[in-house]
C-alpha cells in the first residue's frame, strides 16, 4: 500500500488515516464543532502512531463533500495547505460515491442509498444497485430532496433497498413504511478513501490542486439563504 494520509471531515465525527507497508492507522474525534483546533493535532497523532513523517507521504485524499459546510471548508483548508508546502497530490473523492461503496461491501445485494444530511427534513442522496462497484460511481451524481421524496423512491424499487448515513432520525419512518431499513454510517471513515486514493495515483489523473474544491452542492444567496 502507498503512503498516503485521508482526512474525512464531512460529518459530525473527524477521522484521519494513514496507509502504507504496515496497514493502516486512524484516529477520530467527534469535536466536530471545533474541527479547526482539533484536525492538525489528530493528524500529528496519527502520523506518529504510523511512525512516518509528512515528507514520506505520496499524496493525500480527502472526502469532498457534500457535508457538514464548515467541517469542510476546514478539512480542505487543512489538506491544501498540506499538499502545497509538501508538493503532493491533493486527491478528492465524492463522499456520497465512497460512502455509498463502502456500504455495498456490507449489503452486496441491496440497492444502497447513501444520505447526507442537507437543511431540516432534506437530504443530499444517491441510488446504487447491486453489485455494480466501478470507480465511475465515484462520479455518481448527486441528487437532493425531502424526506417525503426519498419515501417515495424507496417504495418504488423492487430490491430490499438500504438507507445509510449519519442523523438518519428524519428517514426511519418512511424506511419502515416503505419496506427499506437504515443503518448508521458508523463503518465509514477516512480509512475508507485510502482505496480510491490508490486507484487515482495508479491511474496517473488528479486536478491540479487550485481545482479542487468542496462540493457543497448548495448555492448561498447574498443574505444568508441557501437553496439547492
Amino acid at each position: 500500500m502507498r503512503s498516503i494520509l485521508a482526512i474525512e471531515c464531512t460529518h459530525h465525527i473527524i477521522s484521519i488515516a494513514v496507509g502504507g507497508d504496515a496497514g493502516i492507522v486512524e484516529r477520530q474525534t467527534d469535536g466536530w464543532q471545533k474541527a479547526a483546533e482539533s484536525i492538525v493535532p489528530l493528524i500529528e497523532e496519527v502520523l506518529v502512531l504510523a511512525g512516518t513523517e509528512r515528507e514520506r507521504l505520496e499524496a493525500l485524499v480527502i472526502s469532498s463533500g457534500p457535508g457538514s459546510f464548515t467541517a469542510l471548508r476546514i478539512g480542505m483548508a487543512t489538506a491544501k495547505g498540506l499538499a502545497f508546502g509538501l508538493g503532493l497530490p491533493l486527491l478528492p473523492v465524492s463522499t456520497i460515491g465512497a460512502l455509498g461503496l463502502a456500504a455495498m461491501e456490507r449489503f452486496p445485494d441491496r440497492i444502497v442509498v447513501p444520505l447526507i444530511p442537507a437543511r431540516k427534513g432534506e437530504y443530499y442522496f444517491s441510488v446504487m444497485p447491486p453489485r455494480n462497484r466501478e470507480p465511475s460511481l465515484l462520479q455518481q451524481e448527486v441528487s437532493y430532496a425531502s424526506v417525503e421524496q426519498i419515501g417515495s423512491i424507496l417504495s418504488r424499487t423492487d430490491l430490499d433497498p438500504v438507507v445509510v448515513g449519519r442523523e438518519l432520525d428524519g428517514v426511519l419512518e418512511v424506511c419502515r413504511v416503505s419496506g427499506g431499513d437504515a443503518h448508521d454510517a458508523d463503518f465509514f471513515t477516512a480509512a475508507s478513501l485510502l482505496q480510491y486514493g490508490e486507484e487515482i495515483l495508479r491511474s496517473g489523473q488528479w486536478p491540479a490542486l487550485a481545482e479542487v474544491v468542496p462540493e457543497y452542492h448548495q448555492n448561498f444567496t447574498p443574505h444568508g439563504g441557501k437553496k439547492p
